[in-house]
């Protein structure tokens, strides 16, 4: 501790600094209150000071300007205690009071009290300080995650993750893929809603994605983006998937027949329901968050993407059809029926085109 000893009685000066100093605190001594006053924009840790000193600046009045310049602690000295005296000296702010005479252990002690004081609240103050540093990191934790919790509503968890695992601006470089591609959506909507309040067509549409999200999800699947009444699945990416053509099958057949016992269910209500078309298509697409600087979103293009939403366009209500890729991938593992080759919009050639009817064969 850097300690200040002020009283005009040299002895005493000589007592408190030769037993200070043996403690190993550093030692300055100052032989009045208007020299100890000139320093005391030193940074003090602790000012021994006698009450009563001749000149203009007796203890009182060093302890006033010392408590108004740092943070020191000030102990008194004095031969002639009065209850008044250390009433206002306490009320200013004086650690301790020290009666003359007084022994050098005396001294070691007190000094020793405050020191243990002072490291009591440095300790204290550390302990606040890091509390403030770990309520602000929870705090910020807390805001990330509901960050993370937000983005998740408008992206699906596998994209937020893949974007949060990169590094800065890596997200949006796009990779070369091969994926299969979902698409779904609801038949004969628009005539659906004309006959139902809105929000019994946001009820019905939330139904109904809820059956076949669930089902893309359950075969690793994951949900792109919504388009009005339809919707956008890829099984390959973000996550890598193995078999995705088969996956995407099992996920479009399921999903199907979710669909199609809710619309039994709400016939049995009396009420109306429509039903689906699913496409699946499998091929090489560009893969990554696209768009600009203020706007990006993860998303594929390529011509299989292409393909995929002209299939779903001709797929009846309650009808899977599969590109060409898909059906020579799949195989004989799943009941599939050939169709006679269409013509799609954008498409230059017709293309051959598969339903697929049921899960594996066996």
């Amino acid at each position: 501790m850097k300690i200040l000893i002020v009283d005009d009685d040299v002895p005493i000066l000589n007592i408190c600094r030769r037993t200070l100093e043996k403690e190993g605190h550093a030692v300055s001594t100052a032989a009045s209150g208007e020299e100890a006053a000139n320093r005391l924009g030193e940074p003090w840790d602790i000012i021994l000071t006698d009450f009563h000193m001749p000149g203009t600046v007796n203890g009182l009045t060093l302890l006033q300007r010392a408590k108004e310049m740092g943070n020191a602690d000030v102990l008194m000295m004095t031969g002639y205690p009065e209850l008044d005296l250390a009433i206002n000296a306490l009320k200013l702010g004086a650690y301790d009071f020290i009666i003359k005479p007084f022994t050098p252990d005396a001294i070691r002690l007190a000094v020793q009290r405050c020191v243990d004081k002072r490291n009591l609240s440095l300790e204290l103050a550390r302990e606040r300080a890091l509390r403030v540093e770990l309520d602000q990191a929870h705090s910020e934790l807390v805001r990330m995650q509901k960050v993370k919790e937000t983005f998740g509503l408008f992206v699906t968890p596998e994209v937020a993750n893949y974007v949060l695992s990169l590094p800065d601006a890596e997200h949006k470089r796009g990779i070369h893929k091969r994926v299969t591609i979902l698409f779904s959506d609801v038949r004969n909507f628009t005539s659906f809603c004309s006959g139902v309040s809105p929000e019994e067509a946001v009820d019905t549409l939330n139904e109904i994605f809820s059956c076949i999200i669930t089902n893309i999800q359950k075969e690793g699947g994951t949900l792109n983006k919504f388009m009005g009444d339809g919707l956008l699945a890829i099984f390959g990416a973000p996550i890598d998937l193995k078999n995705h053509e088969e996956a995407a099958a099992e996920a479009a057949i399921s999903a199907m027949a979710a669909v199609e016992q809710l619309v039994i269910k709400k016939k049995s209500q009396g009420r109306s329901l429509p039903h689906i078309g699913i496409a699946i298509n499998t091929g090489e697409v560009i893969a990554g968050c696209l768009g600009t600087q203020d706007r990006t979103e993860y998303s594929i293009i390529g011509h299989a993407v292409n393909l995929t939403a002209r299939l779903n366009g001709a797929a009846r209500p309650g009808q899977i059809l599969l590109g060409p890729d898909t059906a020579k991938a799949l195989g004989d593992r799943f009941r599939r029926e050939a169709l006679a080759p269409v013509s799609l919009s954008g498409i230059q050639v017709p293309i051959s085109v598969w339903e697929l009817v049921g899960k594996k064969a066996y």
